[in-house]
């Protein structure tokens, strides 16, 4: 699925439930290719795409929802997920023998921290963090889509890339709007 088109249907969500989603004006060019020599690789096309179209949601506002769990994601901006990076390999030499009980899957790279993970939605200033892999083990996916859950720390596995990610976001959140979206 592309992001045009999930935005598309979540705003079709939202409107049914006369909410509003509401969405900062999209990356130029010239700003994601900037991003790409800071980060030190290209951006997924699927993300990529993302940011052009919005450059992240106003603060709780979800526009995203991991499949199998209730908590909204708020899309972060380009700038907020560089940020969300850069204080993950900050904190991360406090995490160097950091090892999951159970094991992690097989296709996430050990450690709390990669070069290669690049965070796009959070919940919860970061306790819950969803990320695109670009540093996968060798059995992953460039691409594929992670989960950092805080308290007790995890790293897991959530999609293989981002478009299929988009559609079991999109059929989580249908399968339960008014939970995404707070309404009680």
């Amino acid at each position: 699925m592309e992001f045009a088109k999930y935005i598309e249907k979540l705003q079709l969500l939202y409107s049914s439930h006369d909410a509003h989603l509401n969405l900062a004006k999209g990356n130029t060019e010239t700003a994601l290719a900037k991003a790409e020599v800071r980060l030190g690789f290209s951006l997924d096309p699927g993300l990529r795409a993302a940011w052009r179209i919005a450059d992240g949601s106003e603060h709780e506002v979800r526009v995203f929802l991991r499949p199998g769990f209730l908590t909204g994601y708020d899309f972060l901006s380009l700038p907020s997920a560089e940020k969300a990076r850069a204080r993950m390999e900050r904190v991360s030499p406090q995490y160097v023998d950091y090892i999951e009980a159970p094991p992690r899957d097989r296709r996430i790279r050990d450690g709390w921290y990669q070069r290669g993970w690049l965070p796009f939605a959070a919940f919860g200033g970061n306790s819950l963090t969803l990320i695109q892999d670009y540093a996968p083990a060798d059995r992953g996916k460039v691409g594929q889509i992670i989960a950092f859950t805080h308290d007790p720390d995890e790293i897991s596995y959530v999609a293989p890339d981002f478009s299929t990610f988009l559609r079991l976001s999109l059929k989580a959140i249908k399968d339960d709007p008014e939970e995404f979206l707070e309404i009680f």
